[in-house]
């Protein structure tokens, strides 16, 4: 149960820092080279970002420990994309098209035939 928890903690963790990355950007990138200096662009959105990313990479590390990889990242990978794509349809306004439906339902079926013999 407690390993259910950390993978799903994981996803929205994931998910959440692309979006808040993606959010707190949108006035510029967060570390750009000016005039051959490094400038950081940080906002409360970013660092929210950054955190929840970092978070995410540290409690992927212990679930690559604890899963075999062919489960792990599949699964992992395509609840990152389906949550992602929904944000980008409710958050950023962008567009839902046929070809993207398709995609996440390939992935979707793509996730369940890669774990049946499980």
């Amino acid at each position: 149960m407690m390993n259910i928890l950390l993978l799903v903690i994981y996803i929205l963790s994931t998910s959440s820092g692309l979006v808040l990355l993606k959010l707190g950007s949108s006035s510029g990138a967060p570390v750009a080279i000016i005039n051959n200096s490094l400038k950081f662009n940080l906002n409360p959105l970013v660092l929210g970002g950054i955190f929840l990313y970092a978070t995410s990479f540290i409690l992927y590390t212990f679930l690559i420990s604890k899963y075999n990889l062919g489960f792990i990242i599949p699964v992992t990978t395509a609840l990152v994309y389906i949550l992602i794509f929904v944000a980008s349809f409710l958050i950023f306004k962008e567009t839902f098209t046929v070809i993207k439906i398709v995609a996440i339902a390939l992935i979707i079926f793509g996730v369940i035939l890669l774990n049946l013999n499980k």
